[in-house]
């Protein structure tokens, strides 16, 4: 049996089914995956031509920024299918890596990476936690190739796709001193100097990461929560059986390092516990203590977990491959095991769509109906061609507003003068307040809108009322300026 041509069959037949039904939901999908947050890193890739300073922007992520632009020609689903396309990318470099630390059958990889409850969402979204991942998982595999150059330039540009990529590059200048690659520590440097220089030329200067970095202390109206919640929530983030996977396999491989502790050093396990293990523990871990502190913006989002998916689906299979070899003692018990990979492979598959009407998982939200039962309203009722002024990105990309321009745009995004709001409006300007995002991003409290100016003309309220940050329930009010 040529157990190499069978895995490369199974893996691309997997990957080309996988592929169609990502650029299906990315297509087809009518809701954004994390709503505004998703809207708004889109429109931070469709700005750069006209708003030059944004490619330089912390929250929109630089490196997302600079790779998605092009696809923001075709608009929303333009990045969304630029997601799908990392996405399959992430698959790929998660095989080769599989394949390269000695895995018999890499092919389950597919189905570890792309078909997590979490992940497989991003297919409908233009985050960045995918770009992030590709980033750690493609390094990984080019150090393990003995690429260390390029495996150094590649991960020097992780912080630019999101923060927390800053743990990363001292842990691979570590596995270069293990590999005594000495003369490709300054190439961790690469991203820094690169963004830092055009940071210079833009007229941020050369620490603009450092200066405008917003990510600094607490930050009031986010909150905090238990130290455990990405543990408690598994099902709704990596779902139960790929959860038994990375457990069962992380402790395995613990144990088999402990005791064979010289093994540690050769060149397979420094990728395995030193660039795709560890990594992957103190970014989860780090995460869990700045939500359990209330630390740098955190919120206990689910999605976070996306960004170490390829790197859990290596652990995962790490334990599943000893198996696999331990019981693969005769051509018949690989056929056996072949059929065990795939089996383990349906029921992850099955979890994550068990109950679901259709492959698209995020469907509209009752914010999102919300929203768009305010907009036709809003065109019903002949207020459409009125400048507005809202917190919240839906607006905004619906009648075809600029976020970055305060001055010409029909739909601006806030409110700078959030104690007089009325102050900022002319006559017969729209306020669209949203008790989500227009206090916990803008700012903006109700109590500070004083009614003499700014007349309510319609409250909506979701069908199947919910709670948000801060307490309250969600609810839009549209205010006129009346004089």
């Amino acid at each position: 049996m040529n157990y190499r041509k069978i895995d490369y069959f199974i893996f691309y037949t997997l990957l080309s089914l996988s592929a169609a039904m990502l650029v299906y939901v990315s297509l087809f999908s009518k809701s954004h995956y994390e709503g505004s947050e998703s809207i708004y890193h889109y429109f931070h890739s469709a700005a750069i031509l006209d708003h030059p300073d944004v490619a330089l922007n912390h929250w929109g992520k630089p490196l997302f920024i600079a790779l998605s632009a092009p696809f923001t020609y075709f608009g929303v689903k333009g990045v969304m299918i630029f997601n799908s396309l990392v996405m399959l990318l992430s698959t790929y470099f998660s095989f080769k890596l599989g394949r390269r630390l000695g895995f018999k059958f890499a092919f389950p990889l597919v189905i570890f990476v792309l078909f997590s409850p979490v992940y497989f969402k991003f297919s409908q979204s233009c985050l960045t936690e995918p770009l992030f991942g590709l980033v750690a998982i493609s390094s990984a595999y080019f150090f393990i190739c003995e690429k260390y150059k390029l495996s150094a330039i590649l991960i020097s540009f992780i912080i630019y796709s999101r923060s927390e990529g800053m743990l990363f590059i001292p842990i691979y200048g570590f596995a270069l001193i293990l590999r005594r690659q000495y003369k490709t520590l300054p190439f961790l440097l690469t991203g820094f100097l690169f963004y830092s220089i055009v940071g210079v030329f833009i007229g941020k200067g050369f620490l603009w990461y450092y200066f405008d970095y917003p990510y600094k202390a607490v930050v009031e109206g986010y909150g905090k929560g238990p130290f455990w919640n990405w543990f408690t929530n598994q099902e709704l983030i990596t779902g139960t059986p790929f959860s038994i996977y990375i457990t069962a396999s992380f402790f395995l491989l613990i144990i088999i390092s402990l005791i064979n502790f010289q093994s540690i050093f050769n060149k397979s396990n420094t990728v395995l516990l030193t660039l795709v293990t560890i990594p992957a523990v103190i970014y989860i871990f780090g995460h869990s203590y700045l939500w359990y502190k209330g630390l740098s913006a955190s919120i206990g989002l689910f999605r976070i977990v996306g960004g170490v998916i390829p790197l859990l689906a290596i652990i995962a299979l790490y334990g599943i491959d000893k198996l696999v070899k331990l019981l693969s003692i005769n051509e018949k018990s690989n056929y056996i095991s072949i059929a065990f990979l795939l089996f383990l492979c349906f029921t992850m598959v099955n979890f994550t769509f068990r109950g679901k009407k259709s492959i698209i998982l995020e469907q509209p939200s009752e914010l999102e109906k919300t929203v768009l039962k305010s907009i036709e309203w809003l065109d019903k009722n002949g207020y459409s061609d009125r400048k507005m002024y809202t917190f919240q990105a839906h607006y905004i990309l619906y009648y075809g507003g600029d976020h970055f321009d305060k001055f010409n745009s029909n739909v601006r995004n806030g409110i700078d003068n959030r104690k007089h709001p009325h102050d900022q409006l002319d006559i017969p300007d729209l306020l669209i307040y949203d008790s989500k995002f227009s206090p916990l991003e803008g700012g903006l409290f109700l109590k500070n809108i004083d009614t003499t100016y700014l007349k309510s003309r319609k409250i909506f309220y979701p069908e199947n009322e919910f709670n948000v940050y801060g307490g309250g329930k969600y609810f839009i009010q549209i205010f006129e300026r009346v004089h």
